[in-house]
């Protein structure tokens, strides 16, 4: 079975379509009545792609300080989009219309595909301070990010996982309250958007 993502990975996109690229996607989300409640990333990129945008148009005089400035502005805008993809993949749960409405390109991934295993050697482990647990995994090969996933009740089929993107495979979360059992899970993400879950382990927060 075939299952929509959209694409996360655009780091080989060049300037001026890496630019196109983002102006479409917020075009496609601002007021999208697809992603209501507004996606919780779209602010923080909108201001991204805006801000990369500027620094694009300094570079015509080949000023070497404003080329770093834009080389900053465009890999922090590539892990916006990233990041704002793995909510858009969430909250569309493959529905064709509402990824093409979003602005992404759009793919067909296997559920089985083999250039992503499951992470291994996923441990929680207890934070350096109250109130915060560690998680962690062995690297996945071809994974680009990794997503933290948790919560405090018993996970269900029903369950709505805290999630948060990352691109390293070690995550502290904080501000949890002592004594609470946190239910936790890591997802590699490969350039496609094919995902692959470790296995659930749970962990009291001290």
């Amino acid at each position: 079975m075939k299952t929509l993502k959209a694409l996360i990975d655009y780091r080989k996109l060049s300037d001026t379509n890496l630019n196109q690229k983002a102006i479409d996607v917020k075009n496609g989300l601002t007021n999208n009545p697809n992603f209501t409640p507004a996606l919780p990333s779209l602010a923080n990129f909108i201001a991204l792609q805006e801000a990369f945008e500027a620094a694009l148009a300094m570079v015509a005089s080949r000023d070497r300080i404003k080329i770093a400035e834009k080389n900053q502005a465009r890999l922090a805008l590539v892990d916006g989009m990233y990041q704002l993809a793995l909510e858009v993949n969430a909250a569309a749960n493959g529905d064709q219309a509402k990824l093409l409405s979003s602005g992404f390109d759009i793919s067909q991934t296997g559920e089985s595909n083999t250039s992503i295993t499951s992470p291994a050697e996923f441990k929680i482990a207890e934070g350096i301070n109250s109130g915060e647990l560690k998680f962690s995994c062995k690297k996945v090969l071809y994974a680009i990010c990794y997503i933290f996933e948790y919560t405090d009740e018993l996970p269900t089929e029903d369950t709505k996982w805290i999630a948060i993107p990352c691109s390293t495979r070690e995550l502290t979360i904080k501000g949890l309250r002592s004594g609470t059992r946190i239910y936790g899970r890591i997802k590699a993400i490969g350039t496609k958007g094919q995902e692959a879950s470790s296995e659930i382990l749970s962990k009291i927060v001290q």
